[in-house]
């Protein structure tokens, strides 16, 4: 006899919300990948079951490269059945190798990017590109066609919206199937079940026993404490609660073994040296900030004098030679109007 309610509990609503969101998409890619829609559904249920198990033990972040290594790993999708078949658009998945057209799948059907397909497929950077190239769609002279790269993608989208309501369903049947596992078959008979029952009971009367001995003798204990100290706030006569704050003090100190104020000595600290150089005087010179403008003076004289070079500049319209040249040029046009140029 076999229950007709799953015993296990619900799975996580974000595992249950992650499969919902990739199921699609990997059971277009299940599909093209082995040219069979059925085919490749029992490909994903087997994914959708291991991936499960696997989960609960991953960070969420992990889930994605988790579920496709479980998907590309099948051994179902490089196997494709006798009745396989790439119709319309698709004609051209036909042609490739498996391992061609399941790189090509997983960037347009799965959506990878380059850096996790690759660690998917457990593959380096140059085998999977050399994958997609040879994938690619060419034209008549043998080169890689974007045309008809774009075409197939497109196609692809087209096919993985326009999935029909019943293949909807059955892959929403698969994925409560792998996330709610089947519950025990048999179960004990009605009178095992009454054999066992005094047995399994006893312990849990005698624990509880235990247990509330337990609980009020603490509850006696507490009530004993409170009673204690209330009486001896009450019937202290000359006692420690008697004698005031002085008397806490006194009694303090005797317990820490000091019979009177200790003679704590200070001392006043000299006051603060100034910081030490952290820059030896020989090597202040290589650390200076303004370093070039030392070691260049013409170059330190023409960018001290940069706002009248504007100046003159924005008065003449006249281009001004580089470097040292431009004094020379200053002279030439002050003495045409006549001004002295000594500065």
């Amino acid at each position: 006899m076999t229950d007709p309610s799953p015993s296990a509990a619900p799975a996580p609503a974000a595992l249950a919300a992650f499969l919902r969101g990739v199921e699609r998409r990997a059971a277009l890619f299940a599909q093209l990948q082995c040219g069979d829609a059925e085919h490749g559904d029992a490909a994903l249920a087997a994914a959708m079951r291991a991936f499960v198990g696997q989960a609960p033990s991953q960070p969420m972040a992990d889930w994605p490269r988790g579920f496709w290594q479980k998907m590309m790993a099948s051994p179902a999708l490089h196997r494709p059945p006798a009745g396989a078949r790439w119709p319309g658009a698709m004609a051209h998945l036909a042609a490739l190798t498996p391992e061609d057209r399941q790189a090509l799948l997983s960037r347009l059907a799965a959506g990878l990017p380059e850096d996790e397909a690759v660690e998917v497929l457990g593959v380096d950077m140059t085998r999977y590109r050399a994958a997609l190239a040879a994938a690619c769609p060419t034209d008549a002279v043998g080169q890689p066609d974007a045309a008809g790269w774009r075409a197939l993608a497109e196609a692809i989208q087209q096919q993985m919206r326009d999935l029909p309501p019943e293949r909807l369903a059955r892959l929403a049947r698969l994925r409560e199937a792998a996330l709610r596992p089947e519950a025990p078959a048999r179960f004990p008979r009605p009178e095992t079940q009454a054999s066992v029952a005094p047995a399994t009971r006893a312990p849990a009367v005698a624990a509880g026993s235990a247990g509330g001995r337990w609980r009020r003798w603490a509850v006696i204990a507490i009530v004993l404490t409170c009673a204690g100290g209330l009486a001896l706030t009450f019937f202290d006569p000359g006692g420690l609660f008697g004698r005031g704050g002085d008397s806490l003090e006194e009694a303090g100190r005797a317990g820490l073994g000091l019979a009177e104020e200790p003679d704590i000595e200070q001392e006043v600290l000299p006051p603060a040296e100034a910081a030490a150089a952290t820059v030896a005087a020989d090597q202040a010179l290589a650390l200076h900030p303004d370093l070039d403008l030392l070691l260049d003076p013409d170059s330190e004289t023409l960018s001290n004098d940069a706002a009248f070079y504007a100046w003159y500049l924005a008065g003449t319209r006249q281009p001004l030679p580089a470097g040292k040249a431009a004094d020379g040029a200053v002279e030439a046009g002050a003495q045409e109007e006549g001004r002295d140029t000594t500065f």
